[in-house]
């Protein structure tokens, strides 16, 4: 498939790195000369200098014959006009990234006449994953498959963890239900055999049914207490729709933000928040807001530096559970040492979400790890295709990938080596590096 991107910035690259990989044609459209650049040294892919809104570069013959635009500039105006244009001179498909809370909100029922088969609102989506987390009931991250049937969930291993801690797979007394499919040690994530061994500090990934990971990790971890007060360092996009969520929920709400005019906006916008214009890194400030009794304390300023930091303050001063915003894959294992209960990345939702839609309906749901060394997809196994009817152990799977749940007709299985795969049946798989095409293709049909 030919696409066109335009916008180089983080995104933008997040999204031609895995489409590169998958060994689509890619276009990258840029006004920053710099930034093409680098693109042309680390990528194998056209690259073109000019605005991604002038019509002139988007009808020469190169760019018209793509199969899809996706428009991720920092500025909504130029991706809308991007994506109107894309339509007009025959592009089939195009994907607009659009974050204004304003223009979000019109659009959603207006998207087809600006003919944009798919929004993107990063801010929004992470806004929304961090209200998820904070409202989960166990202090645990988890991520559903299955239409909620099957359950993924990591959870970091500390010397009291007898269960786990300084034993072999094999010698674990854990529910047949589940399955632990990585570990993640020091910043490298394998696939476990047997006969490896969890040693404290190590973060295992268990999947399984979603009621017996509950009433495991209910066992493994205290239930923690509901969520009725947030604070939320940082005034921006996704501190508005995160405050704005919360608020709706009718839990109390404190925003700090340094800038005064960016308070004054929040101020007015959400009159069920208190918008503090202060600096959030005061640790006097902090303690006279009442850190200690915080139920939920977030950061999301636009530096991955300081959220960590100060996420790691707040829970020094009493804060009962902290998520950070962090954009480099880089700082994941600063966020498993740091002790921050959670952290998201709006960059890895959006290019979730953009590979879930270029799939259509083959890939069901894409879970993108923080450290980017590992995928989790949930699929349906086309009739025909080079997985229908093979056990396990004869899937042709890439190295380091396991299917570690599947879903046949409502019923949930956890398989092992000799269980075979099935027509239609939707299955969990997690691997490791960029492997999600090689699996869609060993579910899709005829393999293709």
């Amino acid at each position: 498939m030919q696409i066109t991107i335009i916008g180089a910035g983080k995104v933008g690259k997040e999204i031609a790195t895995r489409l590169l990989h998958e060994g689509h044609d890619l276009i990258i459209i840029d006004k920053d000369e710099t930034r093409l650049q680098k693109i042309e040294e680390d990528y194998d892919c056209l690259c073109i200098r000019g605005s991604g809104s002038a019509a002139k570069i988007l009808s020469s013959n190169v760019i018209a014959s793509s199969d899809l635009l996706i428009a991720v500039t920092n500025s909504d105006e130029v991706n809308m006009i991007a994506c109107m244009t894309a339509k007009r001179i025959g592009i089939p498909r195009a994907i607009a990234r659009i974050r204004d809370p304003h223009y979000s909100k019109n659009l959603i029922i207006s998207k087809e006449d600006l003919g944009v088969d798919l929004i993107i609102n990063p801010d929004y989506s992470a806004a929304m994953e961090i209200n998820r987390l904070l409202t989960l009931a166990l202090p645990v991250n988890m991520e559903p498959f299955a239409q909620g049937k099957v359950q993924m969930v990591d959870i970091a291993v500390d010397e009291k963890m007898t269960i786990f801690s300084n034993k072999k797979l094999m010698e674990m007394d854990i529910p047949r239900s589940l399955l632990i499919v990585a570990i993640s040690r020091d910043g490298d994530m394998l696939i476990p055999g047997g006969s490896d061994v969890v040693l404290p500090g190590d973060i295992i990934y268990l999947l399984g049914h979603s009621d017996v990971i509950n009433k495991f990790c209910s066992k493994v971890k205290k239930n923690k207490q509901k969520v009725h007060s947030v604070m939320i360092l940082g005034g921006g996009r996704i501190g508005f729709y995160l405050a704005e969520k919360l608020c709706s929920q009718g839990m109390k709400v404190k925003i700090i933000e340094q800038d005064k005019k960016k308070s004054r906006e929040l101020a007015e916008e959400l009159p069920g928040a208190l918008i503090l214009c202060a600096d959030g890194s005061d640790m006097e400030l902090l303690k006279r807001e009442g850190i200690k009794d915080i139920d939920g304390f977030v950061t999301v300023t636009g530096l991955d530096e300081e959220n960590l930091l100060l996420g790691l303050l707040a829970k020094q001063m009493g804060a009962k559970r902290v998520i950070a915003k962090v954009s480099r894959p880089g700082y994941a294992p600063l966020v498993e040492q740091l002790g921050v209960d959670s952290a998201i990345s709006p960059r890895l939702i959006t290019a979730g979400e953009i590979l879930r839609f270029i799939k259509g309906g083959r890939l069901l749901s894409l879970y993108l790890l923080l450290n980017e060394k590992a995928e989790v997809m949930e699929l349906i196994v086309q009739p025909g295709s080079k997985l229908s009817g093979r056990p396990l152990h004869r899937s042709g799977l890439p190295p380091g990938t396991i299917i570690g749940a599947i879903m046949r007709k409502n019923k949930v299985i956890i398989p092992q080596g000799d269980d075979v795969i099935k027509d239609l049946d939707r299955i969990v798989v997690f691997a490791l590096g960029h492997n999600v095409h090689i699996v869609e293709s060993l579910c899709s049909l005829g393999g293709n």
